[in-house]
């Protein structure tokens, strides 16, 4: 999964990818699960500079307003497939996430680069808001 383009709110891994699509992706190819919300479903600013300009805390409450059905467990410690949210930027509210891989090592995709998998270290861990297990996935 390294290695896709990023395009703000896209969902095609050839032609561009967001961080919350990334992880839509690859919970539908790795363990066959649909979540039902798209990036688009939170953010509705197209702009490429949407992040420093988002004031809400859109991906904890937005999904609610938009699905009742759709929860993520907050959890304390990190499996696999999780998903980590931070915060980058002047607003101090959620804009990014990645996918917890595994041994300290997270998958993500960021403005102007490609999809990588890297550590998950201070850096990161100083941004991030919260940690989240897809309920179906909570055992």
């Amino acid at each position: 999964y390294a290695g896709f383009p990023n395009q703000h709110l896209g969902e095609n891994p050839k032609t561009g990818i967001d961080c919350f699509n990334l992880c839509r992706y690859v919970f539908q190819q790795e363990l066959g699960i649909d979540i039902p919300l798209a990036s688009h479903d939170f953010c509705n600013i197209v702009d490429d500079d949407w992040f420093q300009k988002t004031n809400e805390p859109l991906f904890e409450t937005g999904a609610q307003t938009v699905r009742d059905d759709f929860s993520w467990i907050k959890v304390t410690s990190l499996k696999p497939f999780d998903i980590l949210t931070m915060s980058f930027g002047s607003t101090n509210i959620t804009n990014h996430c990645a996918l917890y891989v595994d041994k300290d090592r997270l998958l993500q995709i960021m403005m102007g680069k490609p999809s990588w998998i890297g550590p998950y270290g201070r850096y990161y861990k100083q941004y991030t808001t919260g940690m989240y297990r897809w309920k179906s996935l909570n055992n």
